[in-house]
């Protein structure tokens, strides 16, 4: 993300500017300002184009030199604020002013998150209206964007309805749900939430709406360095410390090169009240971040990029889960511990060269994610919680390794210059590889067959046809599939009067997925009359997703658009064969979703006042849903719904020098359309409301900043709140309901040629107590007992960050 700004000459108006960092508030159409520079909007159409030597690109922290001297603004009224900074983000694969295109987006710059101590998605999304998420550990995050989710457990089977995009590279995974890319905020550009289908430039990757991250590119000609440590305390549990580097090196006159190290302690906050001495904050974890960008312009015209990004995490005992919906933050249910480890990379070129009226831009991507758990389902075997004095050799646990790599090949044609037409022309490749396996069994067998047991050990030494463990565990399965999509794609704008743009666009692609899965294991068996089973299938599909919108200047600081956009999401294959008991479908189709959106945004008070509204309406057909009967879980088509609502955001840089109030608001009514019945023989009548969906979202904020002498002072407090949902179409847990407190203050200064911030924050000041998603049902191996566990919100959370820019 790119934002840029117009110089403005006025000390006032540049400190008052500055409040735009917005330590908490996230609305709608969020801002951002430098500490030399903020700007001035008005709508492209009524304005002449602002000269090249006018713009120039953010920094990387936004503290002044020193406080300014107060001098009379000559620029605005003395009634009205500073004008709002405006962005320009590339999120439709050109640099484009945000509030110019017709659709929802949220832009949260990296330092916003800095300034905020914000670490994680979870940490901030759910400020911006209609988005809602829940999150495990690190990699394994769940997001809903205005309704349009079946499912809200942060680790399940079906593929995420939201794509999740560094740069222009997807990371989300066509049919399953693997790791969540979740980037440390530290010097990341920015972080822009879309809202709405993406599919006609970002294709299956982004079925209701996309979280893009956009990395700090490297600076030519100019050495940086840039440093932080951060504290993480949450209540009642224990303290984490984080640390991060980032160095700029300038290589010659026409490269420079960016590295980026982060290492990551995550705290814990939930206790084993099982075991004897009690086992507190169980949940801990730790991880690294490096990323490494080359950018080479060995001309004028030509642009070279090459990205690398690895991320790891493990935790000895990831169970984060409560027996009790509002707390404490506790189990009695672990029998033994639940250690997770899981990473993923990146590595990506892209190419660029410049003619005189248009753009050439190649981009060839490499993913790659693995991930191996443990986790002690006893509870779900036997019920919530196990008995008393229940062996650690009977405990049940659920195993699961996997591995994925993707190649995407990016090759497109775009306009460039400010001339009425606008065009792109694009052709993609997708080809995307998952091997995995999964058994649950219990602890006393795997300890008797499993890989390090002597059995184990005897067999492969044999070289014996039978493996013992996958034949004697209660369930085992194994998979290799394959998926590809190919696709043309083209996007084309033109100003058909001095206030009317029309803009059109479409993808044409086919998707294909096939592959292998077998199944073994005593349940397998015994349901399958006997016999492991084997599924070996192909699928394939085509299909046009269509985009057509329209804007309109009704005058100089009012601006009204109107879009229409499919999404769709790939189809897949089950891994889980049919048995004699349970009839599996052997693939499941694409679900898709027609959006039709209409917003106003207008500019008040000489553009120191921001306040827009969107009103929206979605058709999705086919939704795809998990369904699970006994230890059988599948993946099918079921139904229909539909998504209607309403969202608006205002920014307010007010007349009193410093202040500056944001709000957000939105209202979602997701509900399903056709009745049906799930696995378990219960009943989804019309409108219900879907999972992950809040009716109510809202959330407010104010900031205040003030020279101090050689200082410059920030306090921040901010109200969020989210509607009550439910964790799956049967209503089985409700979710949400809460509101949460936070507060901040930093002071930052110039010292010895270094710019040095000191924040402190807290979230959840209240320490809201809530489920955000859950498990329930009826135990695999008792059918008289039930099985219970609970995500919790995150609790009351202090943060104290120290950070320095050389």
């Amino acid at each position: 993300m790119r934002i840029r700004f117009l110089r403005i000459s006025d000390p006032n108006l540049r400190r008052a500017a500055l409040l735009g960092l917005g330590l908490i508030g996230l609305p709608s159409t969020t801002w951002a300002q430098s500490d030399a520079a903020a700007a001035t909007s008005t709508p492209d159409a009524q304005k002449p184009a602002e000269p090249a030597d006018e713009l120039q690109t953010v920094p990387t922290i936004s503290v002044p030199d020193t406080p300014p001297p107060p001098v009379a603004s000559s620029s605005s009224s003395s009634s009205d604020g500073a004008p709002i900074a405006e962005i320009v983000v590339t999120a439709t694969k050109r640099e484009e002013r945000v509030r110019r295109i017709p659709a929802s987006i949220t832009a949260v710059s990296g330092e916003m998150l800095e300034n905020a101590g914000k670490q994680s998605l979870n940490d901030f999304i759910q400020q911006s209206p209609g988005v809602t998420a829940s999150q495990s550990n690190s990699g394994y995050t769940r997001i809903s964007i205005r309704g349009i989710s079946t499912d809200t457990k942060p680790i399940t089977e079906t593929s995420s309805p939201v794509g999740i995009l560094i740069g222009d590279t997807a990371f989300t995974d066509p049919y399953i749900s693997s790791i969540v890319p979740d980037l440390s905020a530290f010097d990341l550009a920015g972080v822009q939430i879309l809202k709405g289908p993406q599919g006609t430039l970002f294709g299956a990757a982004a079925l209701s709406g996309a979280i893009r991250y956009e990395l700090q590119e490297p600076v030519i000609g100019e050495w940086q360095a840039r440093m932080f440590s951060q504290y993480v305390l949450p209540s009642a549990g224990s303290g984490a410390f984080t640390e991060g580097l980032a160095v700029n090196a300038p290589v010659l006159d026409t490269a420079a090169l960016r590295l980026d190290y982060i290492h990551r302690r995550y705290p814990g906050a939930y206790d084993d009240v099982r075991s004897d001495p009690v086992r507190h904050d169980i949940d801990t974890g730790r991880g690294q971040q490096l990323r490494a960008i080359a950018l080479w312009e060995p001309a004028p015209r030509w642009k070279f990029k090459l990205t690398h990004i690895n991320q790891n995490y493990a935790s000895p005992d990831a169970s984060g889960v409560a027996d009790a919906r509002h707390g404490p933050r506790a189990t009695d249910q672990e029998i033994v511990p639940s250690p997770v480890d899981n990473r993923f990379d990146l590595d990506s070129l892209e190419a660029n060269y410049d003619f005189d009226t248009m753009r050439v831009v190649s981009l060839t991507s490499h993913t790659g994610k693995h991930a191996n758990s443990s986790l002690d389902l006893t509870y779900s075997a036997v019920g919530s919680p196990p008995p008393p004095g229940y062996p650690a050799a009977a405990a049940f646990i659920l195993a699961s390794s996997s591995k994925t790599h993707s190649i995407s090949q990016e090759l497109r044609l775009q306009s460039t210059g400010d001339g009425p037409f606008q065009w792109l022309f694009g052709a993609y490749y997708y080809d995307y590889g998952f091997k995995g396996n999964i058994i649950l069994d219990s602890v006393a067998q795997q300890n008797l067959t499993g890989p390090g047991s002597l059995l184990g050990q005897l067999l492969d030494a044999l070289d014996a046809p039978l493996n013992l463990e996958q034949r004697t565990s209660l369930s085992y399965g194994d998979y290799d599939i394959q998926s590809h999509e190919y696709a043309l794609f083209t996007d084309l704008g033109y100003q058909l009067l001095d206030d009317l743009k029309l803009s059109a666009g479409a993808r044409f692609y086919r998707t294909t997925i096939g592959g292998i899965s077998n199944g073994d294991g005593l349940l397998v068996i015994a349901a399958n009359g006997g016999m492991p089973t084997r599924v070996d299938v192909s699928d394939g599909e085509n299909g046009v997703n269509p985009k057509l919108s329209l804007t309109y200047d009704i005058s100089r600081d009012m601006m009204l658009y109107a879009t229409v956009v499919k999404g769709f999401r790939f189809g897949g294959i089950n891994t889980t064969p049919s048995t004699v008991q349970v009839k599996v479908p052997p693939t499941y189709k694409s679900d898709t979703l027609w959006n039709y959106e209409a917003g106003l945004r207008t500019n008040w008070l000489d553009d120191s006042l921001h306040a827009d509204l969107a009103a929206f309406y979605i058709q999705y057909k086919n939704p795809i849903i998990k369904q699970q009967q006994g230890t059988t879980i599948y993946t099918d088509n079921v139904g229909g719904a539909i998504s209607r609502g309403l969202e608006a955001s205002l920014l307010w840089n007010t007349p009193l020098d410093g202040l500056t109030l944001s709000a957000s608001a939105g209202l979602t009514d997701a509900h399903t359309t056709r009745p049906f019945t799930d696995a378990n023989g219960k009943t989804v009548a019309p409108g219900t409301q879907m999972p992950g969906a809040a009716r109510s979202q809202y959330s407010t904020s104010l900031q205040y900043m003030r020279p101090l002498g050689m200082l410059m002072t920030a306090t921040s407090v901010g109200y969020t709140y989210v509607g009550k949902g439910f964790d799956d179409l049967t209503h089985d847990i409700p979710i949400n309901d809460y509101g949460t407190l936070d507060a901040g203050f930093a002071v930052s200064t110039l010292l010895y040629g270094a710019k040095a911030r000191l924040s402190f924050n807290v979230a959840n000041i209240l320490d809201e107590t809530t489920p955000i998603s859950g498990a329930t049902g009826t135990a695999i191996l008792n059918p008289l007992a039930t099985a219970t566990a609970y995500y919790l919100n995150p609790p009351r959370t202090y943060t104290v960050r120290l950070s320095v820019d050389y």
